[in-house]
């Protein structure tokens, strides 16, 4: 037997072995075995540049710091890199064969479906999501998604990259925040001055208008007088809610819940609209800034309720659950579309951003005739 079989076969099984940098000799004799051995020291060259493609992808695919995802076309998810583990807590075992909307932080979240209907309008999208790690954390990202296409230019699968915002999102909610308070604070200090200053100097002509009445003589002059003195108080009152308008004071002395059954006593309207407040007794303090923030939206919601929805009814609830509190507003006017809310105006953008500052949560829920409801879930400073 040709001695060149034997080395032939040790040469296979050290690429089996993976050492595929091993090669043989080609003999002088230039026969068919010589031209089997080229044939192998191909395969050896064909193997190694192979596997360090192979090598050099992972290298890449584990070094990135965003994670990725590789979902087949049914949505399960076939390989992830190192920063799934590092950020998310699952390997590649836990996560293998699952769906990927078993990351997604909510049960009713259907991720994946979402993904693949934007996709047959875009070659690519992005979206912001919320994942969950394996220890129940949530983690706000930014994906970004694409098809795999085969050589044979088949769509195989997606590749997902998911970005983690968190800082972001902290950097942008502060800003918000800083800005929103630097309004109430620039509305307070306003208010204050209103009061202050102008209030007491029309209370002083009221007492000097008043005070003349009584020794005024001349009829005409008398009624003049009680006409300036009844438009003084309307001025007073009018001064008085725009003061409560750009900073109860209410809220700032006993709190949310009662600056908010101030503003209900005020806006009742006998026959017309009336209010439900419920709750409250056991309902925390809040931080005052988030207090602001929950008194406006509850003032919009008011004002639209009765503007936009012609509501007769409005109901508001204070209640708690562990460290979060939740407030509850809902009236029986004639609701609207939200998606086209949406698109067309920022009232509703608006109230998601100052409570997403505070790191809260809002559900606005409505539809043509059955009337608006917002669930405001806030955090608790225990």
């Amino acid at each position: 037997m040709d001695e060149r079989f034997k080395k032939i076969n040790k040469l296979l099984t050290d690429y089996s072995l993976g050492k595929f940098h091993k090669q043989l000799a080609i003999s002088s004799r230039m026969d068919e075995v010589d031209a089997f051995i080229s044939g192998v020291n191909m395969l050896g060259e064909e193997l190694k540049a192979t596997t360090i493609s192979r090598n050099y992808f992972n290298n890449i695919f584990n070094s990135v710091s965003d994670m990725v995802f590789v979902v087949n076309n049914r949505g399960g998810i076939e390989n992830v890199n190192n920063a799934v583990f590092e950020q998310l807590g699952f390997t590649l075992e836990a996560l293998s064969d699952r769906s990927f909307d078993f990351l997604a932080a909510s049960n009713a979240d259907a991720l994946f479906p979402g993904i693949v209907k934007l996709l047959k309008k875009e070659a690519s999208i992005q979206k912001e999501i919320v994942l969950k790690g394996n220890s129940g954390q949530k983690l706000p990202v930014l994906i970004s998604v694409a098809h795999l296409i085969s050589e044979e230019k088949k769509k195989i699968g997606f590749l997902i990259t998911a970005k983690d915002i968190t800082l972001q999102r902290q950097t942008e909610n502060l800003i918000i925040r800083t800005i929103i308070d630097t309004q109430e604070k620039e509305r307070q200090r306003f208010a204050k001055d209103i009061h202050d200053s102008l209030g007491q100097q029309i209370s002083a002509i009221k007492f000097y208008i008043g005070t003349s009445v009584n020794i005024v003589t001349d009829d005409k002059q008398r009624q003049i007088l009680l006409k300036s003195n009844e438009a003084l108080v309307r001025v007073l009152a009018d001064m008085r809610n725009i003061c409560f308008n750009l900073m109860p004071k209410t809220l700032e002395t006993f709190g949310l819940v009662e600056a908010v059954r101030e503003l209900s006593n005020q806006t009742t309207v006998p026959g017309k609209l009336s209010f439900t407040i419920r709750g409250g007794d056991d309902f925390p303090s809040l931080d005052k800034s988030l207090e602001i923030a929950v008194f406006r939206i509850t003032q919009e919601f008011i004002n639209n309720a009765i503007k936009h929805g012609k509501a007769s009814k409005i109901e508001i609830t204070f209640s708690k659950g562990g460290n979060q509190a939740v407030v509850t507003l809902k009236e029986n006017g004639k609701g609207f579309d939200i998606t086209k809310a949406n698109a067309r105006g920022m009232g509703l953008k608006n109230i998601q951003s100052r409570i997403k500052a505070h790191n809260g949560t809002v559900q606005i829920l409505s539809a043509p005739g059955k009337g608006t409801k917002y669930e405001l879930t806030l955090p608790v400073n225990i």
